[in-house]
């Protein structure tokens, strides 16, 4: 999606004499331009050339001062960055745009360092990739990549999204957008293949509201409620296996449709259920799921 970012406002509608007028004043001004541009190109190129000459011979001073006369040369023909196209931005604000690329109206087009403004606009929150390139006479193109928050991380009473990275993103408050919360060294970094895990059975993965990385090996999660939900415990290896034996079970014997505090899937031979009231549960005797559907 492209998302213009203008810095002059939108002239009124001009009659259609007045549009002939404007169309072959245009093409004459194009070919003003382009004839500019290209001279200013060459002129750049000139001067670019001849940098490391007269660094060494003059003083710097005299240097800068001959490149922005070039630059003034070419923003008095034209050559000025009057509008700016962002491709894909969605969550980036573009005055956090126009402030990372530090350019305003009438800023010379040539003038701008590319490699610096893509640098500049990937230090955004929410950029991930970005590339910046001229449409001379006048126009700058962004075209951004955004990240994709998947979990909130928790970490000393701060709340960050993170994507699958495990990148921090913005802060926000706890439980925002539905995400998990993850918690634990190594959880942000290890939260892209917990969910990868829990993809293939979306009835259960939707229920996740927390998870715990217990000493960067494994994770306790918590389905329903982050306080009073149902604790799952995972293994260190083998944890996509124990997700099927439990969605297996809740499919056969609705299993998460009862009074079930803690769900233990560390052993891989059994299933240790302890409900609410304190009892353990072997699987193999589960009777009849409860009245009202799943626990909160």
């Amino acid at each position: 999606m492209r998302r213009l970012i203008p810095f002059l406002p939108e002239k009124p509608p001009r009659s259609a004499p007045a549009k002939r007028a404007a169309a072959r004043n245009a093409r004459i001004s194009w070919r003003k331009r382009l004839s500019a541009a290209g001279l200013a190109a060459a002129l750049s190129a000139g001067l670019s050339l001849a940098a490391f000459v007269a660094v060494s011979d003059r003083p710097v001073r005299a240097w800068r001062a001959a490149e922005a006369g070039a630059l003034a040369w070419t923003a008095r023909r034209g050559l000025v960055i009057s509008d700016i196209q962002a491709v894909g931005r969605q969550r980036t604000g573009g005055e956090d745009l126009l402030r990372a690329l530090g350019v305003g109206r009438d800023t010379p087009i040539l003038g701008l360092d590319l490699v610096d403004a893509k640098r500049r606009v990937e230090s955004l929150p929410w950029v991930a990739h970005a590339e910046v390139e001229r449409l001379l006479p006048h126009t700058l193109r962004i075209v951004i990549s955004e990240r994709v928050p998947v979990a909130i991380s928790q970490n000393g009473g701060r709340s960050v999204l993170i994507d699958a990275t495990g990148t921090e993103i913005v802060a926000v408050a706890a439980q925002a957008a539905g995400l998990p919360i993850v918690t634990g060294r190594g959880a942000p970094q290890a939260v892209a293949a917990l969910l990868a895990e829990i993809a293939p059975f979306p009835e259960i993965a939707a229920r996740v509201k927390a998870a715990v990385r217990v000493g960067d090996r494994r994770w306790d999660l918590k389905l329903d409620a982050v306080e009073g939900g149902i604790e799952v415990r995972l293994p260190e290896t083998g944890s996509a296996a124990a997700w099927g034996r439990l969605a297996e079970l809740d499919r056969k014997h609705r299993l998460l449709s009862r009074d079930v505090a803690l769900i233990d899937l560390r052993l891989p031979d059994r299933m240790v259920v302890r409900l609410a009231n304190g009892k353990t549960l072997p699987p193999p005797d589960l009777g009849q799921p409860r009245k009202g559907g799943r626990s909160a």
